[in-house]
């Protein structure tokens, strides 16, 4: 299989300088890197086309059916998930609203609930904090990111010797970001390129098991026996299925719809015809072509260097997007397949933000977004999905931008069931932005003395608005 940059357990400390790797020398020409990035760049479009008309569709039809779908959630926080226990009741909630019968009614010519493709969904949690040591939670310590372990070299006299101290003991892994730093955008990165090693029969998938979190996979964890293996009904030559949707979320998002809803919103049915499924195998990215102000023109797309990226590949999103696998592989081999080995990110050092930037503007370099005909940009007044290529245009996290254009509202769990209620509307899975009652600011506090909890939002809470709402 393809390899991905250094993914989870592979990266160095930041402070010795070695996971800067690229930096800016990677952006200005150097020794066997005479050829501008802009030029490279360019050629992306065509040569990527050139190598999607060359593959075989034999593999994807072989695999339909045959293989349990698998949702990865990746976790940008600071620290704790202060909701983890509403998450953990979110990855139950595919059974608690009756997937039996859901089943029945979505395929009522499959009887065999055995089968991979009529079970529940698999999801895998990885996490990268800003101060992993803080983490108290030995649930998410588990689903962060690791450092790369020591290679021993071998000194003169063909003894060998570790480069670093204690480098039996796992570490883990952060690039420490800062707002709107280019380090939000490497992690997420790093995120996406570790899922994509989750799955198959390789060294790499084999240690990718202590991220799956749903009920009963997390036997896997513990180096599952291939008993356990039987008995999840995972048989189709490997034990853990590789992912299908790349999910960033933060540690102030909450779902808004089950697992089970969520299923549906990123897949379709599970006895879906091609025509049909082929509609749901499309990445959610909220994208636009143009700035949407001041701010955004002049920290965003003017502080891209034009030699770098030409202005017209510049797109904007919403930075909790969803990606398919086939759109997270393009982004994540755009470096060893198009840019002869070098990255893209450092275009964005001076970029606020970038993480809005990224990966609409990789996708749009590969053609997978794109201006459709008649279109000079896709803005606020641009309608449909469809209107922006390869993709579904559209949102998968509630966030409520009226206060301000710099933050998104703070909410608590005096307000959750009508951002809910406005979420589901939109058609949001997620909703953000949910925060402990004690950070807010004083004038935004309302009603204080009905507050339990510091505001956090309690399982009964969630079951209540989401699952026993839904089910009345």
């Amino acid at each position: 299989g393809r390899r991905y940059g250094r993914g989870g357990g592979r990266w160095r400390n930041d402070d010795r300088g070695r996971n800067n790797y690229y930096g800016e020398q990677n952006i200005s020409a150097s020794s066997g890197q005479s050829t501008p990035l802009a030029e490279l760049v360019n050629k992306v479009r065509s040569s990527y086309e050139a190598s999607q008309a060359k593959l075989s569709m034999n593999d994807a039809k072989t695999a339909k059916g045959c293989k349990r779908r698998h949702i990865a959630l990746l976790f940008l926080t600071i620290d704790d998930l202060p909701h983890e226990h509403v998450w953990k009741e979110w990855l139950k909630s595919s059974s608690s609203t009756d997937t039996d019968e859901a089943t029945t009614k979505t395929s009522p010519e499959e009887d065999n609930t055995t089968s991979p493709s009529n079970e529940t969904p698999m999801v895998s949690v990885l996490c990268h904090a800003k101060f992993p040591d803080r983490i108290k939670s030995e649930w998410l310590r588990q689903r962060h990111l690791l450092q790369q372990q020591s290679q021993s070299t071998s000194d003169n006299r063909g003894q060998k010797q570790d480069t670093d101290d204690d480098n039996s003991l796992p570490r883990f892994h952060s690039h420490r970001p800062e707002w709107g730093s280019v380090e939000i955008t490497r992690a997420m990165i790093d995120l996406m390129e570790e899922a994509l090693r989750i799955g198959g029969s390789t060294d790499e998938s084999a240690n990718s098991a202590k991220y799956l979190s749903t009920p009963g996979d997390e036997l896997l964890n513990n180096n599952g026996s291939t008993e356990e293996t039987k008995s999840t009904g995972q048989d189709c030559g490997q034990d853990i299925p590789p992912v299908d949707r790349f999910i960033f979320v933060s540690e102030s998002c909450l779902p808004v719809a089950t697992l089970e809803e969520v299923e549906m919103a990123l897949f379709g049915p599970k006895n879906a015809s091609d025509s049909s499924a082929s509609l749901y195998d499309k990445s959610w990215v909220n994208a636009r072509s143009s700035p949407n102000n001041g701010y955004s023109r002049q920290l965003q797309w003017d502080a891209i260097r034009s030699d770098n990226i030409p202005q017209h590949y510049i797109w904007k999103a919403d930075q909790w997007l969803v990606l398919t696998r086939h759109d997270a592989e393009a982004v994540a081999s755009l470096p060893s397949q198009y840019l002869n080995g070098r990255q893209l990110w450092p275009a964005f050092r001076k970029c606020r933000a970038s993480d809005e930037i990224y990966f609409p503007t990789v996708l749009s370099t590969l053609g997978i977004i794109s201006r459709q005909d008649g279109e000079a940009q896709v803005d606020d007044f641009s309608k449909g999905e469809s209107c922006a290529g390869q993709i579904r245009r559209r949102r998968i996290t509630y966030c409520d931008w009226s206060q301000s254009a710099k933050n998104p509202a703070s909410f608590t769990s005096q307000d959750w069931k009508d951002v809910v209620a406005k979420a589901r509307r939109e058609g949001c899975l997620f909703a953000r932005k949910f925060v402990l009652f004690s950070s807010l600011r004083n004038e935004a506090k309302k009603n204080p003395e009905t507050v339990s909890n510091d505001g956090v939002i309690s399982v009964d809470d969630w079951t209540t608005v989401v699952v026993k709402k839904l089910a009345g």
